[in-house]
């Protein structure tokens, strides 16, 4: 018995729990072996697949079976389904963070304006992030001194909420702020007011703070 999947048969097992997710059953050798192929850095060779494929069978991981038109065809068992499942979400995260890791933003700092608007109105408009509707008239990514970073809101009434995130989160939730017509800005550090030049003074103090 298999006590632990070589490289080869963790690829397989992936590709499996992948496409066993979006359409259960069977998937012809033929075919695994063109997708790992076009995703992997090294070459595969069908009989060292089958080969693997078989090994797996006998661990108890896959059945092997021929299709109508003879092609060798495979999928998981309940034990390779229980092996496979965390191996695809393994590959997932990597893959998202080498996503991540070179998915660069460019911070808007000026506000979208409509043409012949002299600037903010420095009304609340409303911006929805990550499923929650806020009204606000400003946003503001801020970096702290520790590294952390979060986007803080204000409305016109002085209240300020603060949606903490990674950079590249707080950048998605300052472009929708900006595409809303909302002022932006970009600090270091929090502030409990909205000093910019851009809107008028606010002559109360900040009503409250609240913290998703």
């Amino acid at each position: 018995m298999i006590r632990r999947p070589s490289p080869l048969q963790r690829s397989i097992l992936i590709v499996l729990a992948a496409l066993g997710a979006r359409r259960p059953g069977p998937v012809a050798t033929r075919d695994i072996e063109r997708l790992l192929a076009q995703g992997g850095d090294r070459p595969v060779y069908g009989p060292n697949l089958r080969a693997s494929c078989r090994r797996m069978e006998d661990a108890g991981w896959l059945r092997l079976l021929r299709a109508p038109n003879l092609q060798l065809a495979a999928e998981l068992t309940d034990a390779g389904r229980a092996l496979a499942t965390p191996l695809l979400a393994a590959e997932q995260e990597k893959t998202l963070a080498r996503q991540r890791a070179t998915d660069v933003r460019v911070l808007p700092l000026v506000p979208a304006i409509a043409e012949g608007s002299p600037g903010p109105s420095g009304d609340d408009v409303p911006v929805c992030l990550e499923g929650v509707t806020h009204t606000a008239c400003r946003g503001d990514f801020v970096i702290r001194l520790d590294g952390t970073t979060c986007l803080q809101l204000w409305n016109t009434g002085g209240r300020v909420t603060r949606i903490a995130g990674d950079p590249l989160q707080v950048a998605g939730w300052l472009q929708a702020c900006h595409d809303a017509g909302m002022a932006i800005g970009v600090r270091v550090n929090e502030s409990p007011e909205p000093h910019d030049e851009l809107l008028p003074e606010t002559t109360h103090k900040p009503a409250g703070e609240v913290r998703p």
